[in-house]
C-alpha cells in the first residue's frame, strides 16, 4: 500500500515538472516571440526615424539650395538692372546732346532768314502790307495778287504764302496717307509719328505766324527754311 502511494506521488510529480517544463517552455516562447516582435517594432521605428531624417535633411538642403538660387537671381537682377540704368542714362544723355545740336541747328538756320525789306519802296509797302497779310490765310493766299497786283512787296508776300500753302497741303495730305498706313501697327510706333508729326505741325504753324508779322510790320523777310523757294515770279 505504502509503495503504491510512493508511486502515485511520484507520477504526481513527475506530471507537475512536465508541466512546468511545458510551461516554462511556451512562456520562453511567448517571451522570445515577444522580444523578436518588439525588435522588429524597434527596427521598423528606427528604420521610419531614419528616414524621416533623411527626407528632413533633404528638405533642408533643398531649402537650403533654393535659397542660394533665390539670392544668386536676385544678385544677377541687380547686376542687368544696374547695367539697363546706365544704358538707358548714356542713351539719355546722347538723345539730349543730339536734340540741343539739332535745336541749335533749326535756331541758326531760322536766324538766317534773310531781310530784303531795304529791296523795296516804303510807299509800296505802307499802301499793300494789310493785302500782303491777307494772303497767308489759306485761300486767300491769291488776295495779293488781285488787289495789288503791281505791287512787288505784295507779290513777295503772295509768294512766300503761295510756298507755305504748298507745304502745308502736302504735309496734311502725307501725314494723312501715313496715319492710315500705320493704324494697325504697334502703338509705339504710332505714338514716335505722333510726336514727329507734331513737331513739325508747331514749326509750321511758327512759321505761319511769323509771316503774318513779317506783312504786318512791313518787312520782307524771307520764311525760316522755305523763305527762298520761288513759285511765282518776282521781277
Amino acid at each position: 500500500m505504502a509503495r503504491k502511494k510512493k508511486t502515485a506521488a511520484a507520477e504526481a510529480v513527475e506530471e507537475i515538472k512536465e508541466e512546468a517544463a511545458e510551461a516554462v517552455e511556451e512562456t520562453a516562447e511567448k517571451a522570445e516571440e515577444a522580444v523578436e516582435e518588439a525588435a522588429e517594432k524597434a527596427e521598423e521605428a528606427v528604420e521610419e526615424t531614419a528616414e524621416a531624417a533623411e527626407e528632413k535633411a533633404e528638405k533642408k538642403d533643398k531649402k537650403s539650395e533654393a535659397k542660394a538660387k533665390a539670392a544668386e537671381a536676385a544678385e544677377t537682377a541687380k547686376a542687368k538692372a544696374a547695367e539697363a540704368s546706365e544704358a538707358a542714362k548714356i542713351k539719355a544723355a546722347e538723345a539730349s546732346a543730339d536734340a540741343k545740336e539739332t535745336a541749335e541747328k533749326i535756331k541758326k538756320k531760322w536766324n538766317e532768314a534773310k531781310d530784303r525789306t531795304a529791296e523795296y519802296d516804303e510807299e509800296d509797302i505802307k499802301e499793300n502790307k494789310y493785302f500782303s497779310l491777307l494772303g497767308y490765310f489759306g485761300l486767300l493766299v491769291l488776295l495779293p495778287l488781285i488787289f495789288a497786283p503791281h505791287s512787288k512787296f505784295a507779290k513777295f508776300h503772295a509768294n512766300q504764302a503761295l510756298v507755305l500753302f504748298v507745304v502745308r497741303l502736302t504735309y496734311v495730305l502725307f501725314t494723312g496717307c501715313i496715319v492710315a498706313i500705320t493704324a494697325l501697327s504697334s502703338t509705339g510706333f504710332a505714338i514716335f509719328l505722333g510726336l514727329i508729326f507734331a513737331l513739325c505741325f508747331i514749326v509750321l504753324f511758327v512759321i505761319w505766324v511769323q509771316g503774318i508779322a513779317n506783312a504786318a510790320d512791313g518787312k520782307a523777310r524771307e520764311l525760316p527754311f522755305i523763305g527762298t523757294w520761288e513759285l511765282l515770279d518776282l521781277d
